[in-house]
């Protein structure tokens, strides 16, 4: 049951990092459509979110390789 758990949250992880790198990706793309005034803040909301669901999917494949390895800590994450 825990390695069931472990990787259904991993999976969770990975989804969640992909989707938001691709938002990140789809905001900065979308800045030179018209109707877009306040450049900066979506240039800034873009790199953000690339950012963060870059290191969210960092974390899910360190843990992808634990887990493959049989390296187990105490962690769930």
């Amino acid at each position: 049951m825990k390695m069931i758990f472990r990787v259904a949250i991993l999976l969770l992880c990975a989804l969640t990092g992909l989707l938001v790198a691709l938002h990140g990706i789809a905001q900065v793309v979308l800045i030179h459509t018209p109707g877009h005034e306040d450049f900066v803040r979506h240039l800034v909301e873009g790199s953000i979110s690339i950012a963060g669901g870059a290191c969210v999917l960092a974390v899910a494949i360190d843990q992808l390789e634990c887990l493959r390895t049989h390296r187990k800590s105490g962690d769930i994450l």
